[in-house]
């Protein structure tokens, strides 16, 4: 067999890759001084799979930018932010800096937290809807310190009760807090609820006797309460009783629930923490409403845009046993109900029709999932956020959580919760939401 190379012995130093590089380059030499350029290798615009493994494998954390490192960052389920505290300083350095905060305010929205109580206060536990998993949080030494109770919830803060009467105002996140200034008033609380805004927050407590109820704001740009001048004046309309009141300074509508009164049995105890419960809601983008139950057991709204009181049509006959709460889904004011009924029990969900001035059923628990709750005499609160919706159910022998999606009409029983290491199974009576934000200013 004829060979195109010489025999090179090893002695010489050139291996035969060596040899094939010097005559490929002599060859280029030749066609050079011929006047025939080598034809240049075709380059796609796009690299290959391989290409772009091969890059990231080379690619550094370290080397991104910081500002594209924060908006990645920002942009990441909220739960493994903490994780990501122990890589290395410059990460935990970046989660604390003014810029990460607020890229983090340019994420439009994240996946509600919900704020979990039990019957003892102990807190602490939530609940993720982004990645379906139980967190424990560290509480502030200054809600464990006074044995607080969460009372209501906006954005990304939630408001607490100490055992004093005081407000404090919190970010479950990053433990920050703010005691409010005091309230020197002896009436009945009837309803506190809040509304939060990107820089700023309102706190509002409605207390008193019916039809003389008074409203107290607290406005964190202000850092004080304030109280609307009030000029009641009866009329009718639609069939219901409203009060007209003069109010310049406010420019919203609220509603909010009181859970005493005939509409629960005797010898069922409401959770503690859902004393004041009542919700807000905006009108058409514009007026805020507030709802609560009086004692009588019907809906009752203030509109603090128009300054105007009424109350709605009874929901239920007083002379049935049922527990019912009543919350903000996705803007819609919706009363949740739990029936025994014909020897069954049944969870019901009703909005009210103003165009017609009746009470509409807009969805029903799966029968398969709420018969379970049958003779428990149980107790249910409700919260929402946008379009989940968590239901508590719970009495002395029984506890149970299901997650509501009221546009697909999906049911969901969470998994139990439990402590790492700890046996005792976590029984919840009521829960707040509350969007997971860094950046929420108390």
């Amino acid at each position: 067999m004829c060979n195109f190379f010489p025999k090179i012995s090893s002695n010489n130093g050139i291996s035969m890759e060596n040899w094939n590089a010097l005559v490929v380059n002599k060859r280029s030499m030749i066609d050079s001084q011929n006047g025939n350029r080598p034809a240049k290798k075709r380059r796609t615009n796009f690299p290959s799979l391989h290409e772009n493994y091969m890059s990231m494998d080379k690619l550094s954390w370290g080397e991104f930018h910081e500002d594209l490192l924060e908006r990645v960052l920002a942009r990441l389920p909220v739960s493994k932010l903490f994780s990501f505290r122990s890589v290395c300083k410059r990460w935990n350095s970046i989660l604390d800096s003014p810029s990460f905060l607020d890229a983090s305010s340019e994420v439009p929205f994240r996946a509600p937290w919900f704020y979990m109580v039990d019957s003892k206060f102990e807190q602490g536990m939530v609940y993720d809807t982004e990645v379906y998993k139980w967190h424990h949080i560290k509480v502030p030494h200054v809600l464990s310190k006074n044995v607080s109770k969460p009372i209501a919830s906006a954005g990304g803060l939630i408001c607490f009760e100490s055992a004093y009467g005081k407000f404090i105002v919190c970010n479950p996140l990053t433990g920050q807090c703010r005691k409010l200034p005091n309230l020197h008033f002896t009436e009945t609380i009837h309803a506190v609820t809040m509304v939060a805004y990107k820089k700023s927050y309102k706190v509002i407590v409605i207390y008193g006797i019916f039809p003389t109820f008074v409203t107290k704001v607290y406005d964190s740009s202000t850092c004080r309460w304030s109280e609307p001048s009030i000029c009641w004046n009866m009329k009718e309309k639609c069939g219901t009783s409203c009060l007209k009141q003069n109010m310049s300074n406010d420019d919203g509508i609220m509603y909010f629930l009181n859970k005493g009164g005939n509409i629960v049995a005797s010898d069922v105890q409401r959770s503690p923490s859902k004393e004041y419960s009542s919700i807000l809601t905006s009108a058409n983008g514009e007026e805020e409403i507030v709802y609560f139950f009086n004692r009588g057991g019907n809906v009752v709204a203030c509109n603090t845009h128009k300054g105007l009181w009424y109350e709605l049509p009874p929901l239920s006959h007083p002379t049935l046993e049922y527990s019912l709460d009543i919350v903000n889904c996705g803007g819609r004011m919706l009363v949740v109900v739990l029936l025994d009924f014909l020897e069954s029990s049944t969870v019901r969900i009703w909005e009210f029709d103003e165009a017609n001035s009746e009470w509409k059923q807009a969805l029903a628990m799966p029968v398969s999932m709420s018969h379970r709750y049958f003779g428990m005499k149980a107790d249910l609160n409700c919260t929402a956020y946008d379009n989940l919706m968590m239901i508590c159910i719970s009495s002395c022998e029984f506890s149970c959580l299901v997650l509501c999606n009221i546009i697909e009409n999906s049911w969901l029983e969470l998994p139990l919760c439990s402590l790492t290491g700890d046996c005792d199974i976590k029984k919840f009576v009521s829960a707040f939401p509350f969007e997971p934000r860094l950046e929420a200013p108390v």
